[in-house]
């Protein structure tokens, strides 16, 4: 199981912690950083951990079939392919009753 560093830093600026995630299979690299938002350190952990769970509970359920890309429809296909050449193409002619 990979492990990652996370560390809470103190932004001397605003005066509030952000979160820093590093790679776990090179620990000097840096992934993701928060913005400054928690006013303590315990509430950037805490701020943390909310936010692996939100992800976590989101993950589908074991055996459910991977998400498909939605396909577009012919009609929105033929509108997005002729976009730009109205100005071109030529009148219709009325058809004779």
């Amino acid at each position: 199981m990979a492990q990652f560093r996370v560390e809470f830093v103190l932004d001397q600026s605003s005066g509030m912690y952000l979160a820093e995630l590093y790679n776990p299979e090179n620990h000097q690299e840096l992934i993701v950083r928060t913005e400054a938002l928690y006013p303590t350190q315990a509430s950037a952990v805490l701020g943390l951990v909310e936010l692996f769970k939100d992800a976590v509970l989101r993950f589908p359920g074991p055996g459910t079939p991977p998400r498909k890309t939605a396909k577009r429809k012919k009609a929105a296909k033929k509108r997005a392919g002729r976009a730009g050449t109205s100005a071109r193409r030529k009148p219709r002619r009325r058809r004779r009753r």
